[in-house]
C-alpha cells in the first residue's frame, strides 16, 4: 500500500494537479506545504499605527505610562471593527433599563464604555493607568484612576453588572480570587459579571499572550469557570469571539478555534455570601 501511494505522488508532482492538491490538503490539515529554508518579510508599522491613531508621537523620554497607551493601539485596520463585534456579542447578556451603573474595570481608554453608552447602557469606567485615563476622559467619558480592589471595597452592591475585558491576564494568580470576591459584591443582586481573556486552547494563544510584557500568566477557561462558581455566581456560560480556526478539524470545536473567551456569570437575587 505504501509504495502503491509512493507511485501515485510521484505521478502527481509531475503535474500541474500537485499543487493546488497540496494547498488543499495544508488546508484541510492533512498536510503541510512545503517552505524555502528562509524567507524575509518587512516588520510591521506598529508604532506608525499607534500614533496615528492616539493623535501624537509619545513624549522624547518616553513616559513607562506612555508605553502601554501605544503598545495597545499597534494593531492593523479593521482592529476597531472587530471590537466592536467582540462589544455586539456581550450586549445580549448586559442587563438594561438598571438603575445601577455598569462598571468596567482596567478600560484603557473606554472602548467598552463608550460602546455600551451608545447603546442606552449607563457605564463607567476605572484604570490604574493615569496615561489611559486622561485619553478616556478626553472622550467624556465618567472614567476614574483608581485601583480596582480598593474601588470594589468601597463600592457595594453598587453596579448592574462589571466587565474585565482582556485585563485577568495581567493579575498575578494571588490576587485573582480576592478581585472575582469583590466583585460579587460590588455587583448587585441579578447583577452580571463578564470576564474575557484570551482562550489558551487556540494556536496562536501564546504568541499574543507572550507579546505583551505586562501579562503575568495565562488563565484556562475551565479555572476561570470554577473559580467563578466558587465565589457564587451562577448560570455561568462561556462566549467564544473571534473565529479563526486553520484546520477543519479546529472549526468543529468551539474550544480550540476562538481567540478568545468570556466567562459570564450572574449574582443571584438572593444572596447570602
Amino acid at each position: 500500500m505504501t509504495v502503491a501511494m509512493n507511485k501515485i505522488k510521484t505521478v502527481l508532482r509531475k503535474t500541474p494537479l500537485f499543487g493546488p492538491l497540496k494547498w488543499l490538503a495544508a488546508l484541510l490539515g492533512r498536510s503541510t506545504y512545503p517552505l524555502p529554508f528562509s524567507t524575509v518579510i518587512a516588520a510591521e508599522p506598529f508604532l506608525e499605527r499607534a500614533v496615528a491613531r492616539i493623535g501624537h508621537a509619545p513624549d522624547p523620554d518616553r513616559h513607562d505610562e506612555q508605553f502601554y497607551s501605544y503598545f495597545s493601539e499597534i494593531w492593523a485596520d479593521g482592529y476597531e471593527e472587530g471590537l466592536v463585534r467582540q462589544y455586539a456579542a456581550y450586549l445580549p447578556h448586559i442587563p438594561k433599563g438598571s438603575a445601577f451603573p455598569f462598571l468596567d474595570i482596567g478600560c484603557g481608554a473606554g472602548e467598552f464604555v463608550q460602546f455600551l453608552g451608545t447603546h442606552g447602557i449607563p457605564a463607567q469606567g476605572i484604570d490604574s493607568n493615569a496615561t489611559e485615563v486622561v485619553r478616556a476622559k478626553e472622550r467624556g467619558l465618567d472614567i476614574h484612576h483608581a485601583d480596582a480592589l480598593s474601588y470594589l471595597e468601597a463600592h457595594q452592591e453598587c453596579f448592574s453588572g462589571i466587565s474585565m475585558i482582556e485585563v485577568i491576564e495581567h493579575i498575578p494568580l494571588e490576587s485573582l480570587a480576592p478581585l472575582v470576591s469583590a466583585m460579587f459584591r460590588a455587583l448587585t443582586p441579578g447583577g452580571v459579571l463578564l470576564l474575557e481573556t484570551i482562550n489558551t486552547k487556540h494556536p496562536l494563544a501564546f504568541h499574543s499572550f507572550y507579546s505583551d510584557p505586562t501579562h503575568t500568566r495565562p488563565i484556562p477557561s475551565d479555572f476561570l469557570v470554577f473559580l467563578t462558581q466558587w465565589h457564587g455566581l451562577t448560570d455561568v456560560q462561556v462566549i467564544y469571539t473571534t473565529p479563526l480556526a486553520f484546520t477543519h478539524e479546529q472549526r468543529l470545536d468551539p474550544s480550540r478555534a476562538y481567540f478568545s473567551y468570556a466567562v459570564l456569570g450572574n449574582k443571584p437575587m438572593a444572596s447570602s455570601h
